[in-house]
């Protein structure tokens, strides 16, 4: 039927074509004539075709033809179209194949009719005729055949291990009370294997300190646990060194890994981050306190957001390129790497996901599409890597206070010795960042700040603080309400009700809509006695301009009747953002009139010197923040080819979160640190757990820790880590809690000790039936070194101290030190991280280069670590510090090697090894000794 309607059609368009040609009609006119009727042929021919069958009239095309919609790169993988299921499931490409109902934006019909060539599909051969293209089109535009198929589509389910709920498990019932050694017991008789015995008290304790604080008992540490018989002595051991701080220092280090921290940018430059360390501090801060794991997540996302300003130095902790291109095309490339940066590691490091694979294309192994990866971006799109304003603490604010009610003071005194002609005022200028006004205390109910000039456009205020008895009774929080003459429209950062909401900065602020003028208010709970006013346009130091040059102040009881309490009037002139300072004259008056005037002078430049440094913000490099415009799918990853425009979302196939393409930025951060530290989300105890079993046993119980996907392992033991994610959560996410109940096990307290039978059945001791003893990583051994020689500075937080001598070009060069004082003995952690430099000595112990995101260091035996600890001058310097302890604490040579030997080791040493040792000396000297005992593989072991 259908060829017969086609030799129709042509037998009308060639006698068409005869009929104008005898009418003397113009050839071209002819042939634009036949292409319009030919069109209209093939579209009724269509019409015709109501019914296209997938099996009859789609599939030959597709199968002829060998259409597959891979992509032009021959390395991305492939897409068979033989349903329609898969059809509309797509490619990796991140293209959308099937649009139903829409073939104009089917990815299939843009790569069937392009007129790129190497592009075009089918490969190698003509294009598809206009009648094979029709029926393709109708196919996709028929949206009524695609409705089961997208309901077969959303029904299907992610069969994944790690993407399951998380269901508590029965705990075996296997006679043991700690339910650790249940799932290990049942798994060990699986394999017809079983425990080691429980190590010795020196082992145990030995391992504790080592594993949980990265240093060494101390030999009288060692005796006391030693002596003490109780049968709770172990547990009460554990709790002890939880409580210790040098537990965060070293539970930090791990967790500092995991998140490419480091202190210097990297790439050519490599220049410092002088206040990145308070993310540190903050981490082991957070690790001491036993901060619930939620929130610990929620803080390093959105710690602006929740109070928590130093938590966001995670999205930020990474590698940032400070020279930006010539070419907008290469900032835009390297623009995507900073946010592929943030996204990478939120994904690794808490969900145990490669988000980092769906930024070209779909992820080939899990279920996160390209569409997701940039969903994600927009969430972080607003981030900017920066120092940021903390709010000055309040003790600093105190001291502040303080200070300006003497130089108020001084400046009334001074008053006297102006000349007639200067200009009025005797107060500083007012500034961006802190205006104080002090006055004789009130009763007020209402307060109002009137605006009538200002350095520039509408007024804006950050914060209006009102002090009673030393407290801000202006806080929302307190009871005070704000109300204004006008309100900004529009902007989310400036509202009025961040007038009151105790935060600062240009993003918490208020701004009129009346072009340099306007007024707040506020009322404050009930009738309280008032001194002291603060306020400031950004006390972040961003912004100095809307600034507020000519004000009053004025209170109320009933808000008809207004009393001023202060104003501009007694200022100077505010000139350019810079504070006009007065000109004192102290000629005219007697000798001791004018020496007292200048002392008081000199006291007041002392303290306006102290006055800049107290209202100083603290810094921390923990990033800015901006509202991002749209953002779109990147076609293979490249900025130049944008798709469509996405919403702010997280991953579709594990959760429907998602917000309007205009969210605020914070919004945005703060509901993914909501949705990833939720207990549904399946991913996060699971993951968490998995990281601190790692780090008590070297392995993880899977062990790839930042990968759970498809691509990822297996765990060993599934209802352990299943039941450990859900204690986790029902703990409070605590971490001390989960690890209270691993150190406590008998699986973590068995010997080392190898056994050939246990071996033959699982060599890598990946089932657990002794302790993977293990060397300790760098930091564990310069701490260990350090504390054996007295020399260890335990000396918590604050910045920290440089393994280099730097070469401040503009282009930083770092030159190892080669001498070492008090200032390098503290622990590791502090020892600033340098990206693509390690410290000369224990770098080569697989210390990371903190440009990437590292769930667990490598363990090398390579010729420079002995080497290192062998000859390198801190090595020799600190063996040198090792015998003058030795000879200050012991007397006899026999006491010396004892000493050293429980120093080191932990335990005293055999009767053998006293001889060998006295034989060694005889031979040599003790400086040697104390490089052997230093370089023994006994002092760097975990037992």
């Amino acid at each position: 039927m259908r060829n017969e309607q086609d030799q129709i059609g042509m037998s009308v368009m060639a006698g068409r074509r005869l009929h104008l040609e005898k009418v003397g009609v113009n050839r071209i006119l002819i042939q634009k004539i036949n292409l319009v009727v030919a069109m209209l042929l093939t579209f009724a021919s269509v019409a015709r075709c109501e019914d296209v069958d997938f099996q009859r009239d789609v599939l030959p095309i597709l199968q002829e033809h060998c259409i597959d919609c891979h992509g032009p790169d021959e390395a991305e993988s492939q897409l068979r179209l033989d349903s329609e299921l898969s059809a509309l499931r797509g490619g990796d490409s991140g293209e959308r194949l099937i649009v139903p109902g829409k073939s104009s934006l089917s990815y299939l019909i843009e790569r069937i009719t392009t007129e790129d060539s190497d592009a075009r599909m089918p490969p190698d051969e003509s294009p598809l005729s206009e009648k094979q293209v029709q029926i393709l089109r109708s196919w996709v535009d028929d949206t009524t055949r695609w409705k089961p198929v997208e309901t077969k589509l959303a029904s299907q389910k992610i069969d994944h291990w790690s993407l399951q709920p998380l269901v508590r498990p029965e705990v075996p019932d296997v006679g043991v009370t700690n339910p650790i050694d249940a799932f290990i017991a049942t798994k060990l008789t699986e394999n017809k294997l079983k425990n080691s015995k429980r190590a010795s008290k020196r082992s145990l304790i030995r391992r504790l300190y080592l594993v949980m604080h990265g240093l060494p008992p101390t030999p009288e540490q060692v005796d006391s646990y030693l002596s003490n018989q109780h049968p709770d002595a172990w547990e009460a051991l554990v709790d002890d060194v939880l409580k210790q701080p040098q537990y965060g220092e070293r539970w930090a280090t791990h967790w500092l890994d995991l998140v490419r921290f480091g202190e210097t940018h990297g790439f050519e430059t490599n220049r410092e981050r002088p206040h990145a360390w308070r993310y540190r501090d903050w981490v082991i801060n957070s690790f001491n306190s036993d901060k619930p794991y939620d929130k610990f997540i929620i803080q390093q996302i959105a710690g602006d957001a929740v109070g928590e300003e130093i938590g966001t130095g995670f999205l930020v902790a990474g590698p940032y390129d400070l020279v930006k291109g010539q070419d907008p095309a290469f900032r835009l490339i390297q623009r995507q790497d900073e946010l592929a940066d943030m996204i990478n590691t939120t994904g690794t490091a808490f969900l145990g996901l490669t988000l980092g694979c769906a930024r070209c294309h779909n992820h080939k192994f899990d279920p996160i599409t390209q569409t997701d990866y940039y969903s994600l971006q927009a969430v972080f799109a607003g981030v900017d890597h920066a120092d940021r304003s903390l709010p000055i603490p309040v003790e600093q604010k105190r001291k502040l206070v303080e200070v300006d009610k003497q130089i108020f003071s001084l400046e009334q005194k001074l008053a006297q010795f102006i000349p007639e002609k200067s200009p009025p005022g005797t107060r500083p200028a007012v500034t961006a960042t802190s205006n104080v006004e002090l006055f004789d205390p009130v009763d007020a109910k209402y307060i109002r700040f009137t605006i009538s000039k200002t350095s520039s456009s509408q007024p804006c205020l950050d914060e209006l603080e009102i002090f009673a008895n030393g407290r801000n009774v202006a806080l929302a929080s307190l009871g005070g309400k704000a109300s204004s003459s006008s309100n900004l429209p529009g902007y989310e950062i400036h509202k009025l009700e961040h007038l009151n909401d105790g935060k600062y900065g240009n993003s918490h602020s208020w701004i009129s809509n009346e072009s340099g003028t306007g007024w707040v208010q506020i009322e404050i709970d009930g009738i309280q006695i008032i001194d002291r006013i603060e306020w400031a346009r950004d006390r972040d130091g961003r912004y100095s301009d809307r600034l507020a040059t000519e004000y009053k102040i004025a209170v109320s009881l009933d808000e008809s009747t207004w009393q001023v309490i202060a104003s501009s009037k007694d200022r100077l002139p505010y000139k350019s953002g810079k504070q006009t300072k007065p000109t004192y004259q102290f000629d005219g008056v007697s000798p001791e009139i004018a020496k007292r005037g200048r002392a008081w002078l000199d006291d007041l430049n002392t303290l306006q010197a102290r006055r800049s440094k107290l209202a100083e913000a603290p810094k921390v490099y923990a990033g800015t923040f901006h509202q991002p415009g749209p953002t779109h799918r990147l076609y293979r990853g490249e900025p130049s080819a944008p798709r469509e425009e996405v919403v702010p979302a997280a991953i579709k196939a594990l959760t429907d979160l998602a917000l309007p393409a205009n969210a605020p930025e914070r919004d945005r951060r703060l509901a993914v640190a909501h949705w990833i530290a939720n207990r549904d989300n399946s991913l996060t105890a699971r993951v968490m757990v998995n990281r601190l079993w790692q780090h008590h046993f070297g392995t993880g119980l899977v062990d790839t820790p930042s990968d759970f996907g498809a691509n990822g392992t297996l765990p060993t033991h599934p209802g352990l880590l299943d039941w450990l994610a859900a204690e986790f959560i029902d703990s409070g996410w605590s971490v001390k809690h989960i690890q209270k109940l691993i150190l406590t096990s008998n699986t973590w307290q068995q010997e080392s000790r190898p056994r050939s039978e246990a071996m033959a059945v699982d060599a890598a001791s990946r089932l657990l039936w002794r302790f993977p003893g293990r060397r300790l990583e760098a930091e564990g051994i310069r701490d260990s070194i350090l504390t054996v020689t007295g020399q260890i500075d335990l000396e918590m937080g604050g910045v920290g101290f440089s393994a280099f001598e730097i070469d401040a070009e503009n282009v930083r060069h770092y030159f190892p030190k080669t001498d070492f004082g008090p200032a390098d003995w503290r622990r590791m952690i502090y020892m600033t991280k340098v990206r693509q430099e390690r410290d000369a000595v224990f770098g080569v112990f697989d210390c990371p280069d903190c440009s990437q995101v590292v769930p667990g260091r490598s363990r090398s035996t390579t010729p420079l670590q002995a080497l290192n600890l062998l000859n390198s001058r801190f090595v020799l310097q600190q063996a040198d510090f090792f015998v003058k302890r030795l000879e200050s604490e012991s007397k006899t040579t026999e006491e010396k090697i004892v000493r050293a030997y429980k120093l080191c080791f932990s335990r005293p040493p055999e009767k053998d090894e006293i001889e060998t040792a006295i034989e060694f000396l005889e031979q040599s000297d003790w400086q040697q000794f104390a490089r052997a005992m230093l370089n023994a593989n006994e002092f760097v072991f975990i037992p």
